[in-house]
């Protein structure tokens, strides 16, 4: 339908001397009790405020409030301000290209808030019907549901359904916000691990009232796995360094990628032990290097394997929330690396020290430990950051927490370098040590009502939780030839209770 223009007021006829404003003051007191009139206000429904904006299609900015109606009261108790003068009208049939008059109302609910705010008018209508864009409220409106697509009050509640994302959000807002007759419904984003569903986040906002409004969340997501980590390249360090005739094989260090290093024992090139012993991390106390023999060279001795390190911690919480909006980030450090394999001994010389000791080989690096799992997704009907929100009436539930993703696996620890060659050998390194499982994520909550600040308020409203996710399992260790790491900790539950105030 085309856009109803209103008719333009008849003027009166240019006249000479005093006639023209023999009309002014005629119509003074008409202009100053229409002023006067627009000022209605209620912390139930609100008024105009005073304020004007942008007229947007229409050409006109601020109320033009038509007698009878009261802005004080509902539509049900003053239909004459069902009117063009006073709001935004939203259909299902609408399109966001035209005024938003009755006669041509746009499609979606957010299109009507956004030239509600830009016109100065206080009230945005939505008919009977489903909705599926996402609406950010930034000014002082209510939105009034229950009513027929021919604007008459039937109590009907219109949906407003977006497939993905946070439903309706209030943010920054000084003034009152007033959400009437509708269902609300937030749904979390299937492809995305770990998403949350919200139905209605209000945000650092003074006086938001939901009255007669279903609030319902759907199921969070599943979290994801922890990622797999790496602390070393190839399946076996370095060999050590071979001896030159009579020059031992020089010590040979490896270094892996969290910094740990190995080194093995250099060869002996005249009389007594090999120059030095293999280092490990942690350090072996005895002496790991080949000896010189009366007659002939030793072989250096084999390094230790590196010693597994502890078990990967979990995710801490399910997530928190913050001025914009629920962090379901896991907390909680990777699971450890294994420890480096010790390095191999030198080898000793011959006796005549004709012949040198070859070089010890490089200790294997640890495997690197696991991340920890993703935390599952979380349902709220309600999030409420340091805002004062009341709840009149309606419902609010919230749907089954996601799991929590389970710890990454630890990566297997590298084999030890093999000896360094010559007639007098060096001794092999020792095995890493197995990276350890990565902690499960937390799992996520289902709680109807959350807050951080102040409490929302319930006046016969009922909030009914669904199920908590369970918190994911620990990765499995890394094993290897040498030491095995530790198994993750499972990750813990999410909550499930009717209200949750939050850190």
């Amino acid at each position: 339908m085309g856009e109803v223009d209103r008719p333009e007021p008849a003027k009166p006829a240019r006249t000479g001397g005093w006639g023209h404003l023999s009309f002014l003051f005629a119509a003074l007191p008409l202009a100053l009790a229409a002023a006067c009139s627009v000022s209605e206000t209620s912390a139930g429904v609100p008024g105009d405020g005073g304020a004007t904006g942008d007229g947007g299609d229409s050409g006109e900015g601020g109320i033009i409030k038509p007698p009878d109606c009261d802005l004080t009261k509902e539509p049900k108790d003053s239909p004459a301000c069902v009117d063009d003068g006073v709001a935004v009208f939203v259909s299902p049939t609408g399109d966001d290209a035209t005024s938003g008059r009755k006669a041509s109302p746009v499609k979606s609910i957010a299109k009507g808030v956004e030239l509600a705010a830009a016109r100065g008018v206080p009230r945005v209508y939505v008919c009977e019907g489903s909705y599926d864009g996402a609406v950010d409220v930034k000014a002082p409106v209510a939105i009034f549901g229950g009513m027929s697509c021919a604007w008459a009050v039937t109590g009907a509640r219109p949906k407003l359904a977006p497939s993905k994302g946070v439903a309706l959000a209030v943010t920054k807002v000084s003034g009152a916000v007033l959400v009437q007759d509708l269902e609300i419904v937030g749904s979390a984003d299937l492809g995305k691990p770990g998403d949350s569903a919200i139905a209605a986040f209000v945000s650092e906002s003074t006086n938001v009232t939901f009255r007669n409004v279903t609030l319902t969340a759907k199921d969070g997501v599943g979290g994801a796995t922890g990622a797999a980590r790496s602390n070393h390249s190839g399946a076996v360090a370095s060999k050590g360094a071979n001896a030159g005739g009579a020059t031992g094989g020089v010590a040979t260090t490896c270094t892996c990628t969290d910094g740990n290093s190995s080194t093995g024992g250099a060869g002996a090139s005249g009389a007594g032990a090999g120059i030095q012993n293999g280092s490990s991390v942690p350090a072996v106390g005895g002496a790991n290097s080949g000896l010189s023999g009366a007659t002939t060279c030793t072989d250096g001795q084999v390094g230790a394997d590196g010693a597994a390190a502890g078990t990967g911690a979990a995710a801490t919480t399910a997530g928190s929330l913050i001025a914009t909006g629920w962090n379901n980030a896991a907390t909680g450090p990777a699971a450890p690396n294994g420890n480096p394999g010790q390095g191999g001994g030198g080898g000793g010389a011959k006796s005549d020290f004709s012949i040198a000791g070859g070089g010890g080989a490089c200790g294997g690096c640890g495997g690197a430990g696991g991340a920890v799992g993703g935390n599952g997704g979380s349902s709220f009907a309600l999030l409420s950051f340091k805002s004062s929100v009341t709840v009149e009436g309606g419902s609010l539930a919230s749907g089954t927490g996601g799991k929590g993703g389970d710890g990454g696996g630890g990566q297997a620890g590298q084999s030890g370098g093999s000896v360094g060659g010559g007639a007098c050998n060096g001794g092999p390194g020792g095995h890493g040590a197995g990276g350890s499982g990565g902690g499960g994520g937390a799992g996520g909550h289902s709680v109807p009502v959350a807050w951080v600040g102040n409490e929302p308020t319930l006046k016969g409203a009922q909030a009914t939780p669904g199920a908590k996710g369970s918190g994911g399992g620990g990765g499995t260790p890394g094993a290897g030839p040498g030491n095995a790491g530790g198994s993750g900790a499972t990750g813990p539950d999410g909550k499930a209770q009717p209200s949750l105030g939050l850190p």
